[in-house]
């Protein structure tokens, strides 16, 4: 019996599926662009996935600067992946569905980053207090 896959963030398993997608894409633009576009979309894609893993694994006090990274590489693919669509060298359709993971990896940075910003445990304090105005307005 195969050992249980571990639980991959959710991040982590957009930006390895964006990487595959990503990889097989760029093989196909005209050898005589590869290097200039395909090269750079792959390097920058995989610097995302870089930037997914040290935010993973670096101490909350610095995985603001990863995130922002993170960040500045998907408004890098944005781009790169339109011009690229403009050349004809993907379809609309392919088009509409990198930039729908590149956005969803977008928004999920951007929770990131705003669980970073809040105090540690203001959360759970919020939610108890509107427990509490509740169960008071029941009264």
């Amino acid at each position: 019996m195969p050992a249980p896959a571990l639980a991959r963030p959710p991040l982590y398993t957009v930006f390895v599926d964006l990487v595959g997608w990503t990889l097989q894409r760029t093989a196909d633009i005209p050898k005589s662009h590869r290097f200039s576009f395909g090269q750079r979309i792959d390097n920058r894609t995989l610097d995302g996935l870089g930037c997914v893993i040290r935010a993973l694994y670096t101490p909350r006090a610095r995985k603001r600067a990863e995130l922002e990274e993170l960040n500045l590489v998907l408004e890098e693919l944005r781009v790169l992946w339109r011009l690229v669509n403009a050349q004809g060298w993907i379809s609309q359709q392919q088009l509409v569905f990198v930039t729908d993971k590149i956005d969803e990896a977008g928004r999920m940075t951007g929770g990131w980053l705003r669980q970073i910003d809040r105090p540690a445990g203001a959360g759970k304090i919020e939610e108890n207090s509107e427990k509490t105005e509740k169960k008071k307005g029941k009264e």
